[in-house]
């Protein structure tokens, strides 16, 4: 019926933000780093028109999603632990969040989210988004930690 763009059940990740950005796509469930990218007018096209919602419940009544973040590690093989560790340390430090969530992504320290939360009594938008993600936190799942957790995902997902 063409209610949606041609090739949208093939869409990755990157592809389905960018339809969300040009308005060809109506709601997009996504990571918390896409929101300000979806309200800046220089590079969406439905800025000033994005909301952010908690994932509604399912047939059970319960809500889910998974959580987690990306990490940092020295390899047991590195050449250099101690130049390692210390980019380790830069990239999450307190002034290395607060530099990305400023942009849209959750910082994971404590003190940095609660700056963050400051920084947007201002702003209705980041509010939003913030609160949102705070609510689907307490309903949120890690990934299995199992080695082949990546494949088993590439395989069962697009099924």
């Amino acid at each position: 019926a063409k209610a949606v763009p041609a090739g949208t059940t093939n869409y990755l990740w990157d592809d389905l933000g960018q339809g969300f950005a040009s308005g060809t796509v109506a709601i997009n469930l996504d990571w918390p780093g896409w929101a300000g990218f979806f309200n800046d007018p220089k590079s969406s096209k439905v800025a000033g028109n994005v909301g952010v919602k908690v994932a509604p419940k399912g047939s059970a009544g319960v809500r889910t999603g998974w959580s987690g973040f990306h990490g940092f590690s020295v390899t047991e093989n590195c050449p250099n632990k101690e130049a390692a560790a210390s980019l380790v340390w830069w990239l999450t430090n307190e002034d290395s969040q607060k530099f990305e969530a400023a942009a849209g992504p959750l910082p994971t320290r404590s003190a940095v989210w609660d700056w963050d939360l400051q920084q947007a009594a201002n702003d209705p938008y980041k509010k939003e988004v913030l609160s949102a993600f705070q609510e689907e936190a307490k309903h949120a799942f890690a990934v299995p930690q199992t080695p082949e957790w990546i494949e088993i995902s590439n395989a069962v997902y697009p099924e």
